[in-house]
């Protein structure tokens, strides 16, 4: 079997053709982050790193949890956070175990994350001018997907579809139904990054 990065060899290969489509989107993403990045004189994972503190429990934010969540080592995340605590962009909190620590945004942080936009902004204007019916079906293409590759378990999702509290066909006639909100769930309505998710507990011996 040829690459699927053959432009000769995979024009009648579907999946071959979703496998660039994803490689060039995550090319434009990454494109947009750089552009983002260097106004603040900051990596790309810099960024990613200061967003994802912003917008999640703090519990979730010591360095071995954000290694997990972008797929990176240790060591990687480590040399990363170091510079933003130097920068004084985050504090080290001390959490259950004195062993370890958490990380939250310092007041700077907090001001830089409100500033970084740029790369939202940039999806944003292109999104806003495709049809809500195309929305829609990008959407549910999106769901789709990343409900396959999720099994990989390469990073943390915390979605609708692998949460104990999520009720696929429930009995009352919806396709979707949360069992901790106890309401029907619309496609629009599925969740990428749930703070009340649940993973669903391992059976063991």
């Amino acid at each position: 079997m040829g690459s699927v990065f053959d432009r000769n060899g995979h024009q009648a290969n579907q999946r071959a053709k979703i496998i660039v489509g994803l490689e060039r989107l995550s090319t434009l993403f990454r494109a947009a982050l750089w552009e983002e990045a260097k106004q603040y004189n900051l990596s790309p994972l810099q960024v990613q790193i200061l967003l994802f503190i912003a917008f999640h429990d703090t519990k979730q934010c010591s360095v071995t949890a954000i290694a997990r969540e972008f797929a990176v080592t240790k060591a990687t995340i480590s040399d990363a956070v170091k510079v933003l605590l130097e920068k004084d962009l985050l504090k080290k909190n001390t959490g259950d175990d004195a062993r370890g620590f958490l990380l939250t945004l310092s007041a700077t942080g907090s001001k830089y994350t409100g500033k970084l936009s740029g790369v939202s902004d940039f999806f944003q204007a292109s999104l806003d001018n495709v049809p809500q019916v195309e929305i829609n079906k990008i959407w549910e293409g999106m769901l789709l997907l990343i409900g396959h590759l999720q099994e990989t378990e390469i990073i943390p999702m915390r979605m609708c579809h692998n949460c104990r509290h999520f009720g696929k066909e429930h009995p009352g006639g919806n396709p979707h139904f949360c069992n901790l909100m106890q309401k029907p769930l619309a496609v629009e309505n599925i969740r990428l990054d749930c703070p009340e998710h649940a993973a669903f507990q391992t059976a063991t011996s």
